[in-house]
């Protein structure tokens, strides 16, 4: 006599929560090195306009596919193929939505065959078979709060194919693994998961595949700064914070969503040193006594900072104040701030 089980179970960062229906596997099924291959494939890509090609692989990230946040590759097909198990799956999109809601509702967790998750700051995920899914992401998102704690701790594998050219000059392919952690700020992932163990419902096999999200329709990538200097109305600088002198304080900020970088003349590496098609999300941090004067790295005089944003206040309280902190990209005009005052 079989027996179905309808099994509700909750995970925290690094596993997955998931809600599903399964009954007793038949002989044929080992549970013997239960596996997940997780393909993809775009059925909307066509020309894109930032780098003149289809969706792709970041040639500077392996394992890491270039998602528009609009247009043309935006929508990404997965499909996954499980063996010595059922394909009892779970879908999953992280950081997971709704995060600081109490008791979120199953579909913004969890997301069963023909249903998709709620859309959100990580995108949009739609189950349409067991078996399959589709993702999009419709904006750049960055993440804050409880999305913010599992970006930065949550742990996964990412599974990739390489070309290597031996002596004999045949083609082989390559799987490669690579271990992973934290999601970074602009980007997303995708998982998939199948009970791996009969006795032990919660014991999972999981396969992921990480999104680099960025902006199709313009150069401009997006920053991020707290505290800062609100541009509305325009001019202000009155201090947002207050640093004493000798003394450092980490700003929270950077850059996400940069678009593929064109190599000058259809070459293979971008005037940033990157090969063609890469994106470059680096954050450009000065310091100085106003946003036209600022220099990257800051000075003695007014302060100085790190490349990830940790400011150290000089040793004498500076004579011009207030004093700005700034994050910018190369990309002309794009650009956040902060004035402070250093006491």
């Amino acid at each position: 006599m079989k027996l179905c089980l309808k099994i509700l179970a909750i995970a925290i960062v690094a596993t997955f929560t998931y809600s599903l229906i399964g009954c007793a596997a038949p002989a044929s099924f080992t549970y013997s090195n239960v596996g997940i291959v997780l393909t993809q494939s775009c059925s909307d890509c066509g020309t894109i306009s930032t780098n003149g090609t289809t969706a792709a692989w970041d040639p500077n990230q392996p394992g890491v596919i270039l998602l528009p946040n609009g247009g043309e590759g935006e929508v990404i097909d997965l499909t996954a193929t499980v063996t010595n198990a059922p394909s009892n799956l779970t879908w999953q999109v992280y950081p997971t939505n709704n995060l600081g809601i109490p008791n979120p509702p199953a579909s913004g967790s969890s997301t069963p065959v023909g249903e998709s998750s709620i859309a959100g700051n990580t995108g949009y995920l739609v189950v349409t078979s067991g078996n399959t899914a589709i993702y999009s992401c419709g904006q750049i998102p960055i993440y804050s709060g409880a999305e913010l704690v599992q970006a930065q701790n949550m742990q996964y594998t990412i599974t990739y194919t390489t070309e290597s050219l031996p002596g004999n000059g045949v083609p082989t392919l390559i799987t490669n693994t690579k271990q992973m952690t934290g999601i970074p700020m602009g980007y997303t992932l995708v998982g998939v998961s199948v009970p791996n163990n009969p006795d032990n419902p919660s014991s999972v096999t999981s396969a992921y595949q990480l999104f680099e999200n960025y902006n199709e329709n313009s150069t401009t990538p997006t920053l991020y700064l707290t505290p800062h200097t609100p541009t509305t109305p325009s001019g202000l600088t009155t201090s947002v914070l207050t640093v004493p002198h000798g003394t450092s304080y980490q700003f929270f900020g950077g850059v996400a969503g940069a678009p593929p970088c064109i190599a000058p003349g259809g070459g293979t590496t971008c005037i940033n040193g990157l090969p063609a098609g890469s994106t470059d999300d680096t954050a450009i941090w000065e310091v100085g006594a106003t946003t036209a004067t600022a220099v990257q790295g800051g000075s003695t005089v007014y302060g100085t900072i790190s490349s990830t944003g940790l400011y150290t206040a000089p040793a004498s309280v500076p004579a011009t104040q207030p004093v700005v902190v700034m994050a910018s990209h190369q990309t002309p005009n794009s650009t956040m701030y902060a004035y402070i005052t250093v006491n």
